[in-house]
């Protein structure tokens, strides 16, 4: 059983990892000096570049929130909600466009590896104290 929880929280880790690092702070920072390939998918889509810069700072501080211990639950929750929906409507918007279906498919594959991290976030966070994980 012991080999079992360690293995679920090394999935909820890493799972939360992948979201914070390569979504939250990679994606957010690239948003926000907004790359050439940030230029070029804004105009592709229609959506004009200030929204970018708004969508990278949530990104980063979703990411920062993410990271927070437990008894910032609320907050944590807040960060899955806004990831969830930044990935169904970035899929939505390349689908809508007839975008290739691999930029349609990437963002759902991120929502599932966020549901992965928002279902194990509960019983194997990375603030647990050595007493709770004993038990």
């Amino acid at each position: 059983m012991k080999k079992a929880l360690l293995t679920l929280r090394t999935v909820y880790i890493v799972s939360t990892l992948i979201i914070v690092v390569l979504v939250g702070f990679i994606g957010g920072i690239v948003d926000i000096i907004q790359t050439q390939n940030v230029v070029d998918v804004a105009a592709t889509l229609g959506y004009p570049l200030y929204f970018f810069t708004l969508l990278g700072i949530f990104k980063v501080l979703g990411a920062m929130a993410l990271l927070l211990p437990n008894n910032f639950e609320k907050i944590r929750l807040l960060a899955y909600f806004g990831f969830a929906v930044d990935f169904i409507f970035a899929s939505f918007s390349h689908y809508s466009i007839n975008d290739t279906i691999i930029n349609i498919l990437v963002p759902l594959g991120f929502l599932s590896v966020l549901t992965i991290s928002y279902f194990l976030s509960s019983t194997n966070s990375i603030y647990k104290s050595k007493a709770t994980q004993k038990e």
